[in-house]
Protein backbone atom coordinates (compact mmCIF):
# COMPACT_ATOMS: atom_id res chain seq x y z
CA UNK A 1 0.00 0.00 0.00
CA UNK A 2 2.95 2.82 0.86
CA UNK A 3 4.10 2.18 -2.96
CA UNK A 4 0.55 3.49 -4.40
CA UNK A 5 0.74 6.18 -1.87
CA UNK A 6 3.68 7.26 -2.95
CA UNK A 7 2.95 6.74 -6.47
CA UNK A 8 -0.47 9.32 -5.74
CA UNK A 9 1.83 11.53 -4.50
CA UNK A 10 4.35 11.52 -7.27
CA UNK A 11 1.41 12.12 -9.65
CA UNK A 12 0.17 14.93 -8.37
CA UNK A 13 3.66 16.71 -8.27
CA UNK A 14 2.45 16.84 -12.65
CA UNK A 15 -1.24 17.26 -12.36
CA UNK A 16 -1.20 18.12 -16.65
CA UNK A 17 0.24 15.25 -17.66
CA UNK A 18 -1.42 13.01 -15.14
CA UNK A 19 -4.42 14.74 -16.40
CA UNK A 20 -4.07 14.27 -19.99
CA UNK A 21 -3.22 10.43 -19.55
CA UNK A 22 -6.43 9.51 -17.38
CA UNK A 23 -8.75 11.32 -19.93
CA UNK A 24 -6.83 9.26 -22.64
CA UNK A 25 -7.76 6.22 -21.06
CA UNK A 26 -10.94 7.38 -20.04
CA UNK A 27 -12.41 8.12 -23.49
CA UNK A 28 -11.72 4.06 -24.26
CA UNK A 29 -12.82 3.04 -21.18
CA UNK A 30 -16.14 5.35 -22.65
CA UNK A 31 -16.47 3.48 -25.49
CA UNK A 32 -15.87 0.57 -24.76
CA UNK A 33 -18.63 0.35 -21.55
CA UNK A 34 -21.18 2.29 -23.68
CA UNK A 35 -20.64 -0.80 -26.37
CA UNK A 36 -21.46 -3.30 -23.43
CA UNK A 37 -23.69 -2.46 -22.11
CA UNK A 38 -26.17 -1.71 -25.08
CA UNK A 39 -25.53 -5.16 -26.30
CA UNK A 40 -26.90 -6.72 -23.03
CA UNK A 41 -30.08 -3.85 -22.82
CA UNK A 42 -30.58 -4.05 -26.59
CA UNK A 43 -31.23 -7.94 -26.01
CA UNK A 44 -32.82 -7.27 -22.94
CA UNK A 45 -35.04 -4.88 -24.30
CA UNK A 46 -35.99 -6.85 -27.05
CA UNK A 47 -36.73 -10.26 -25.24
CA UNK A 48 -38.96 -8.23 -23.40
CA UNK A 49 -40.74 -6.50 -26.44
CA UNK A 50 -40.94 -10.03 -28.17
CA UNK A 51 -42.33 -11.17 -24.64
CA UNK A 52 -45.02 -8.55 -24.70
CA UNK A 53 -46.63 -10.30 -28.13
CA UNK A 54 -47.90 -13.09 -25.81
CA UNK A 55 -46.94 -15.08 -28.94
CA UNK A 56 -44.29 -17.78 -30.50
CA UNK A 57 -44.55 -17.64 -33.94
CA UNK A 58 -45.06 -15.34 -36.03
CA UNK A 59 -46.42 -15.35 -40.16
CA UNK A 60 -45.27 -12.85 -42.28
CA UNK A 61 -45.76 -12.07 -45.99
CA UNK A 62 -42.67 -12.87 -48.27
CA UNK A 63 -39.65 -10.28 -47.65
CA UNK A 64 -36.93 -9.07 -45.41
CA UNK A 65 -38.40 -11.13 -41.82
CA UNK A 66 -35.91 -8.19 -39.65
CA UNK A 67 -37.87 -5.14 -41.76
CA UNK A 68 -41.25 -7.45 -41.01
CA UNK A 69 -39.87 -7.66 -37.04
CA UNK A 70 -39.96 -3.56 -36.83
CA UNK A 71 -43.08 -2.95 -38.23
CA UNK A 72 -44.59 -5.81 -36.05
CA UNK A 73 -43.00 -4.19 -33.32
CA UNK A 74 -42.92 -0.87 -33.69
CA UNK A 75 -45.89 -0.37 -35.97
CA UNK A 76 -46.11 1.72 -39.64
CA UNK A 77 -46.64 1.51 -43.67
CA UNK A 78 -45.45 -1.67 -45.01
CA UNK A 79 -46.22 -2.69 -49.13
CA UNK A 80 -46.46 -5.97 -48.69
CA UNK A 81 -49.50 -8.23 -47.10
CA UNK A 82 -51.21 -11.70 -46.81
CA UNK A 83 -54.64 -12.69 -47.32
CA UNK A 84 -57.19 -12.84 -44.64
CA UNK A 85 -57.93 -16.47 -45.51
CA UNK A 86 -54.37 -17.34 -44.81
CA UNK A 87 -55.22 -17.06 -41.31
CA UNK A 88 -57.70 -19.84 -41.81
CA UNK A 89 -55.15 -21.89 -43.11
CA UNK A 90 -52.92 -21.11 -39.69
CA UNK A 91 -55.33 -21.90 -37.30
CA UNK A 92 -56.24 -25.49 -39.21
CA UNK A 93 -52.37 -26.74 -38.26
CA UNK A 94 -52.51 -28.77 -35.48
CA UNK A 95 -51.29 -27.19 -31.90
CA UNK A 96 -52.06 -24.07 -32.12
CA UNK A 97 -54.10 -22.65 -29.47
CA UNK A 98 -54.46 -19.03 -30.30
CA UNK A 99 -53.73 -16.94 -33.25
CA UNK A 100 -54.42 -13.45 -34.67
CA UNK A 101 -54.30 -11.99 -37.57
CA UNK A 102 -53.23 -7.79 -37.38
CA UNK A 103 -53.20 -5.18 -39.69
CA UNK A 104 -51.40 -2.14 -39.62
CA UNK A 105 -51.09 1.23 -41.18
CA UNK A 106 -50.06 4.94 -39.96
CA UNK A 107 -50.10 8.30 -40.97
CA UNK A 108 -46.48 10.12 -41.31
CA UNK A 109 -45.57 12.75 -39.77
CA UNK A 110 -45.07 15.97 -41.97
CA UNK A 111 -43.44 17.94 -39.79
CA UNK A 112 -41.61 18.20 -36.12
CA UNK A 113 -44.61 19.10 -34.67
CA UNK A 114 -46.71 16.50 -35.60
CA UNK A 115 -46.24 12.78 -34.58
CA UNK A 116 -46.80 9.59 -36.17
CA UNK A 117 -50.11 7.66 -36.11
CA UNK A 118 -49.66 3.90 -35.80
CA UNK A 119 -52.85 2.41 -36.18
CA UNK A 120 -53.44 -1.48 -35.27
CA UNK A 121 -56.46 -3.23 -36.83
CA UNK A 122 -57.25 -6.32 -34.11
CA UNK A 123 -60.00 -8.23 -33.42
CA UNK A 124 -60.92 -10.67 -29.75
CA UNK A 125 -58.43 -13.50 -30.69
CA UNK A 126 -55.37 -10.55 -30.64
CA UNK A 127 -57.03 -9.70 -27.19
CA UNK A 128 -56.51 -12.87 -26.11
CA UNK A 129 -52.86 -12.77 -26.74
CA UNK A 130 -52.51 -9.52 -24.66
CA UNK A 131 -52.97 -11.02 -21.11
CA UNK A 132 -51.37 -7.99 -19.86
CA UNK A 133 -53.40 -5.76 -21.16
CA UNK A 134 -55.73 -3.27 -18.15
CA UNK A 135 -58.10 -0.87 -19.03
CA UNK A 136 -57.34 2.60 -16.99
CA UNK A 137 -60.52 4.20 -18.45
CA UNK A 138 -63.30 2.15 -20.78
CA UNK A 139 -62.80 -1.35 -22.25
CA UNK A 140 -62.76 -3.61 -25.20
CA UNK A 141 -64.49 -2.21 -28.14
CA UNK A 142 -68.14 -0.90 -28.67
CA UNK A 143 -68.70 -0.63 -32.08
CA UNK A 144 -66.70 0.06 -35.59
CA UNK A 145 -66.68 3.57 -34.67
CA UNK A 146 -64.83 2.60 -31.08
CA UNK A 147 -61.08 3.33 -30.49
CA UNK A 148 -58.77 2.03 -28.45
CA UNK A 149 -55.30 4.47 -27.57
CA UNK A 150 -52.39 3.15 -25.87
CA UNK A 151 -51.56 5.14 -22.58
CA UNK A 152 -49.15 7.58 -23.88
CA UNK A 153 -51.05 8.40 -27.07
CA UNK A 154 -53.73 9.11 -24.29
CA UNK A 155 -51.73 11.46 -22.26
CA UNK A 156 -49.91 13.33 -25.47
CA UNK A 157 -53.14 14.11 -26.70
CA UNK A 158 -54.88 14.51 -23.60
CA UNK A 159 -57.85 12.35 -25.18
CA UNK A 160 -60.48 10.22 -22.65
CA UNK A 161 -63.14 7.84 -23.20
CA UNK A 162 -65.72 8.97 -25.32
CA UNK A 163 -63.70 12.34 -26.84
CA UNK A 164 -63.89 11.95 -30.29
CA UNK A 165 -60.77 11.58 -32.55
CA UNK A 166 -60.43 12.24 -36.66
CA UNK A 167 -57.62 11.08 -39.08
CA UNK A 168 -57.24 12.22 -42.41
CA UNK A 169 -54.78 11.62 -44.82
CA UNK A 170 -54.95 12.02 -48.57
CA UNK A 171 -52.97 9.20 -50.49
CA UNK A 172 -53.13 9.03 -54.11
CA UNK A 173 -56.57 8.07 -55.41
CA UNK A 174 -58.64 8.17 -52.15
CA UNK A 175 -58.75 9.73 -48.71
CA UNK A 176 -58.26 8.36 -45.40
CA UNK A 177 -60.52 10.64 -43.29
CA UNK A 178 -62.84 9.25 -40.89
CA UNK A 179 -63.81 10.28 -36.95
CA UNK A 180 -63.96 7.68 -34.39
CA UNK A 181 -65.07 8.05 -29.97
CA UNK A 182 -62.26 6.54 -27.49
CA UNK A 183 -63.65 3.93 -26.04
CA UNK A 184 -60.96 2.87 -24.13
CA UNK A 185 -57.54 4.00 -22.81
CA UNK A 186 -55.03 1.41 -21.69
CA UNK A 187 -53.00 1.01 -18.94
CA UNK A 188 -49.32 1.65 -19.19
CA UNK A 189 -47.39 -1.68 -20.24
CA UNK A 190 -43.98 -0.52 -20.96
CA UNK A 191 -44.17 -1.61 -24.13
CA UNK A 192 -44.57 -0.19 -27.66
CA UNK A 193 -48.55 -0.52 -27.03
CA UNK A 194 -48.61 2.46 -25.62
CA UNK A 195 -48.05 4.74 -28.75
CA UNK A 196 -50.45 2.67 -30.65
CA UNK A 197 -54.25 3.34 -32.05
CA UNK A 198 -56.20 0.01 -31.78
CA UNK A 199 -58.98 -0.24 -34.64
CA UNK A 200 -61.03 -3.18 -35.28
CA UNK A 201 -59.83 -5.39 -38.02
CA UNK A 202 -62.75 -4.86 -40.55
CA UNK A 203 -63.13 -0.76 -39.95
CA UNK A 204 -59.37 -0.49 -40.16
CA UNK A 205 -59.35 -2.44 -43.26
CA UNK A 206 -62.16 -0.18 -44.63
CA UNK A 207 -60.79 3.29 -43.68
CA UNK A 208 -57.51 2.53 -45.29
CA UNK A 209 -58.59 0.95 -48.76
CA UNK A 210 -57.01 -2.65 -47.44
CA UNK A 211 -60.03 -4.87 -47.80
CA UNK A 212 -59.59 -8.79 -46.77
CA UNK A 213 -55.76 -8.03 -45.86
CA UNK A 214 -53.38 -8.68 -42.72
CA UNK A 215 -49.63 -8.00 -41.67
CA UNK A 216 -48.84 -10.23 -39.75
CA UNK A 217 -50.57 -13.39 -38.25
CA UNK A 218 -49.38 -13.81 -34.03
CA UNK A 219 -49.39 -17.59 -33.31
CA UNK A 220 -49.43 -18.93 -29.59
CA UNK A 221 -48.86 -23.02 -29.53
CA UNK A 222 -50.30 -25.05 -27.17
CA UNK A 223 -47.05 -26.89 -26.08
CA UNK A 224 -43.92 -24.44 -26.03
CA UNK A 225 -41.41 -27.45 -26.42
CA UNK A 226 -43.41 -28.01 -29.72
CA UNK A 227 -42.88 -24.94 -31.54
CA UNK A 228 -41.04 -27.03 -34.27
CA UNK A 229 -43.28 -28.94 -35.76
CA UNK A 230 -45.83 -26.71 -35.91
CA UNK A 231 -43.17 -24.20 -37.90
CA UNK A 232 -42.50 -26.74 -40.21
CA UNK A 233 -46.03 -27.32 -40.61
CA UNK A 234 -46.88 -23.98 -41.34
CA UNK A 235 -44.31 -23.54 -43.72
CA UNK A 236 -45.77 -26.52 -45.91
CA UNK A 237 -49.28 -25.01 -45.67
CA UNK A 238 -48.79 -21.75 -47.52
CA UNK A 239 -45.74 -20.82 -49.75
CA UNK A 240 -46.80 -17.14 -49.79
CA UNK A 241 -45.63 -16.63 -46.05
CA UNK A 242 -42.45 -16.31 -44.04
CA UNK A 243 -43.02 -18.38 -40.64
CA UNK A 244 -40.11 -17.33 -38.07
CA UNK A 245 -40.58 -18.83 -34.29
CA UNK A 246 -39.62 -15.28 -32.47
CA UNK A 247 -37.03 -16.85 -30.59
CA UNK A 248 -34.97 -17.83 -33.32
CA UNK A 249 -36.06 -14.36 -34.55
CA UNK A 250 -34.17 -12.47 -31.49
CA UNK A 251 -31.20 -14.62 -32.10
CA UNK A 252 -31.14 -13.80 -35.20
CA UNK A 253 -31.55 -10.03 -34.73
CA UNK A 254 -29.00 -10.60 -31.62
CA UNK A 255 -26.84 -11.81 -34.14
CA UNK A 256 -26.89 -9.10 -36.24
CA UNK A 257 -25.97 -6.72 -33.63
CA UNK A 258 -23.33 -8.46 -32.57
CA UNK A 259 -21.62 -8.23 -36.01
CA UNK A 260 -22.18 -5.01 -35.61
CA UNK A 261 -20.06 -4.79 -32.48
CA UNK A 262 -17.58 -6.47 -33.71
CA UNK A 263 -16.95 -3.78 -36.16
CA UNK A 264 -17.08 -1.26 -33.13
CA UNK A 265 -14.94 -3.70 -30.78
CA UNK A 266 -12.17 -3.29 -33.48
CA UNK A 267 -12.02 0.45 -33.20
CA UNK A 268 -12.56 0.08 -29.38
CA UNK A 269 -9.01 -1.91 -29.49
CA UNK A 270 -7.63 0.63 -31.39
CA UNK A 271 -8.36 3.36 -28.74
CA UNK A 272 -7.12 1.38 -26.33
CA UNK A 273 -3.97 0.28 -28.45
CA UNK A 274 -3.65 3.97 -28.41
CA UNK A 275 -3.97 4.66 -25.07
CA UNK A 276 -1.89 1.96 -23.94
CA UNK A 277 1.05 3.54 -26.21
CA UNK A 278 0.06 6.87 -24.55
CA UNK A 279 0.38 5.58 -21.00
CA UNK A 280 3.67 4.15 -22.09
CA UNK A 281 5.38 7.47 -23.58
CA UNK A 282 4.11 9.36 -20.30
CA UNK A 283 5.54 7.32 -17.58
CA UNK A 284 8.49 6.59 -20.02
CA UNK A 285 9.10 10.33 -20.42
CA UNK A 286 8.52 10.76 -16.51
CA UNK A 287 11.34 8.30 -15.86
CA UNK A 288 13.59 10.07 -18.14
CA UNK A 289 13.32 13.47 -16.13
CA UNK A 290 13.45 11.81 -12.97
CA UNK A 291 16.40 9.88 -13.74
CA UNK A 292 18.62 11.89 -10.96
CA UNK A 293 15.91 11.19 -8.32
CA UNK A 294 15.68 7.41 -9.27
CA UNK A 295 19.34 7.38 -9.03
CA UNK A 296 18.98 9.14 -5.29
CA UNK A 297 16.38 6.65 -4.43
CA UNK A 298 19.08 3.66 -4.98
CA UNK A 299 22.06 5.66 -3.61
CA UNK A 300 20.13 5.77 -0.29
CA UNK A 301 19.10 2.24 0.08
CA UNK A 302 16.16 1.17 -3.00
CA UNK A 303 16.38 -1.84 -4.74
CA UNK A 304 15.73 -1.98 -8.24
CA UNK A 305 12.54 -3.81 -7.32
CA UNK A 306 11.56 -1.10 -5.29
CA UNK A 307 11.62 0.98 -8.14
CA UNK A 308 9.95 -0.78 -10.22
CA UNK A 309 6.68 -1.46 -8.01
CA UNK A 310 7.24 2.59 -7.29
CA UNK A 311 6.40 3.16 -11.72
CA UNK A 312 4.10 0.02 -11.97
CA UNK A 313 2.16 1.50 -9.24
CA UNK A 314 1.53 4.96 -11.01
CA UNK A 315 0.86 3.70 -13.98
CA UNK A 316 -1.72 1.50 -12.77
CA UNK A 317 -3.25 4.29 -10.56
CA UNK A 318 -3.61 6.47 -13.93
CA UNK A 319 -5.41 3.86 -15.40
CA UNK A 320 -7.70 3.20 -12.38
CA UNK A 321 -8.53 6.49 -12.44
CA UNK A 322 -9.24 6.37 -16.34
CA UNK A 323 -11.56 2.94 -15.52
CA UNK A 324 -13.24 4.89 -13.06
CA UNK A 325 -13.60 8.34 -14.97
CA UNK A 326 -14.78 6.52 -18.51
CA UNK A 327 -17.61 4.82 -16.64
CA UNK A 328 -18.65 7.88 -15.16
CA UNK A 329 -18.44 9.50 -18.71
CA UNK A 330 -20.45 6.73 -20.48
CA UNK A 331 -23.48 7.24 -18.00
CA UNK A 332 -23.44 10.49 -17.73
CA UNK A 333 -23.59 10.81 -21.90
CA UNK A 334 -25.56 7.29 -22.16
CA UNK A 335 -28.71 9.34 -22.90
CA UNK A 336 -27.23 10.65 -25.91
CA UNK A 337 -25.23 7.75 -27.29
CA UNK A 338 -28.37 5.93 -26.80
CA UNK A 339 -30.28 8.00 -29.48
CA UNK A 340 -27.00 8.12 -31.87
CA UNK A 341 -27.07 4.48 -32.12
CA UNK A 342 -31.11 4.04 -31.83
CA UNK A 343 -31.37 6.62 -34.81
CA UNK A 344 -28.31 4.36 -36.83
CA UNK A 345 -30.42 1.18 -36.45
CA UNK A 346 -33.68 2.15 -37.00
CA UNK A 347 -32.69 4.06 -40.33
CA UNK A 348 -31.27 0.32 -41.48
CA UNK A 349 -35.19 -0.65 -41.27
CA UNK A 350 -33.48 -4.30 -40.46
CA UNK A 351 -33.19 -4.05 -36.93
CA UNK A 352 -35.96 -3.25 -34.38
CA UNK A 353 -34.81 -1.18 -31.41
CA UNK A 354 -35.89 -1.99 -28.19
CA UNK A 355 -38.10 0.82 -25.88
CA UNK A 356 -36.45 2.78 -23.01
CA UNK A 357 -33.30 3.37 -21.67
CA UNK A 358 -30.61 0.72 -22.84
CA UNK A 359 -27.62 2.03 -21.21
CA UNK A 360 -27.11 1.65 -17.14
CA UNK A 361 -25.13 0.54 -14.61
CA UNK A 362 -24.37 -2.97 -14.41
CA UNK A 363 -21.25 -4.51 -12.00
CA UNK A 364 -20.57 -7.17 -14.92
CA UNK A 365 -19.71 -4.65 -17.73
CA UNK A 366 -18.35 -2.27 -14.38
CA UNK A 367 -15.71 -5.20 -13.15
CA UNK A 368 -14.87 -5.49 -17.31
CA UNK A 369 -14.28 -2.11 -17.87
CA UNK A 370 -12.13 -1.81 -15.04
CA UNK A 371 -10.31 -4.86 -15.74
CA UNK A 372 -9.65 -3.91 -18.80
CA UNK A 373 -7.60 -0.65 -17.52
CA UNK A 374 -6.15 -1.63 -14.89
CA UNK A 375 -4.68 -4.28 -16.92
CA UNK A 376 -3.62 -1.80 -19.64
CA UNK A 377 -1.81 0.17 -16.87
CA UNK A 378 -0.03 -3.45 -16.07
CA UNK A 379 1.03 -3.88 -19.72
CA UNK A 380 2.14 -0.11 -19.82
CA UNK A 381 4.02 0.33 -16.76
CA UNK A 382 5.99 -2.81 -17.42
CA UNK A 383 8.84 -1.29 -19.60
CA UNK A 384 9.31 1.49 -18.05
CA UNK A 385 9.36 0.62 -14.72
CA UNK A 386 12.30 -2.04 -15.99
CA UNK A 387 13.85 0.95 -17.02
CA UNK A 388 13.93 2.91 -14.00
CA UNK A 389 14.53 -0.33 -12.12
CA UNK A 390 17.80 -0.72 -14.39
CA UNK A 391 19.45 2.99 -13.60
CA UNK A 392 22.77 2.97 -12.15
CA UNK A 393 22.84 5.47 -9.38
CA UNK A 394 26.40 6.77 -9.73
CA UNK A 395 25.62 7.80 -13.85
CA UNK A 396 22.05 9.06 -12.83
CA UNK A 397 23.64 11.44 -9.69
CA UNK A 398 25.97 12.78 -12.51
CA UNK A 399 22.84 13.40 -15.10
CA UNK A 400 22.38 17.13 -15.33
Amino acid sequence: MVWFRLALKNLRRRPVRTTLTVAGVAVAIAVLYSLLEFQQGYEKGLREDLNALGAHIMVVPKGCPYEASTIVLHGGKWPRYLKEEYLEKVRAVPGIAESAGILMDAIIAKNAQEKNQIFLGVDEHFRNLRQNWRFREGGWFTGEDSLIVGASVAEALGLKVGDPYRIYEARGNFTVDATFRVGGILEPTATQDDGFFFLPLATLQRVFHLPERIVVILVKVSDVANVAPVVDALKRSEANMNVFPLTELLSTMGQLVQNTKVFVLAIVLVAIAIGTVGVLNTILMAVFERTREIGMMKAVGASAGDVFRLIWAETVLMCAAGGLAGTALALVASRGTEAFIKGVLAKTALISVPKGALIGFSWPVFGAAMLLAVGLGVVAGAYPAWRAASVSPMEAIRTE
